[in-house]
């Protein structure tokens, strides 16, 4: 799989995670854009974090590492991972009986 594909990936699941936060606080009425620029800051942090590893990842054979390790692809997958588990959170605060469908959330 092309690495660009792994670039809208994550970015698309940011973007549900965004959006779905921004249904919560409204629905919740709890919208502070303060809260909102700082998830913005951890969002812009995911991405430069898998930034930094799709460049070591180019960058290693032309250094003569040989490592041959997806540095990049198990970085996105740990991102959108998060993202799955803040955009479940998020939609339990506004979708009544989301755990039946999704499982019932521990104790």
């Amino acid at each position: 799989m092309k690495l660009a594909v792994f670039a809208i990936i994550v970015a698309v699941a940011i973007l549900l995670d965004i959006i779905t936060g921004l249904l919560k606080a409204f629905y919740t009425k709890s919208f502070k854009s303060s809260v909102m620029r700082q998830g913005l800051f951890h969002k812009l942090g995911e991405l430069l974090a898998c930034g930094l590893l799709y460049g070591v990842q180019i960058a290693a054979p032309v250094l003569g590492i040989e490592a041959n390790l997806p540095l990049f692809q198990v970085g996105v997958g740990y991102c959108v991972l998060m993202e799955i588990g803040s955009i479940i959170e998020n939609l339990r605060a506004f979708t009544p009986g989301i755990d039946n469908i999704i499982g019932k959330r521990g104790a």
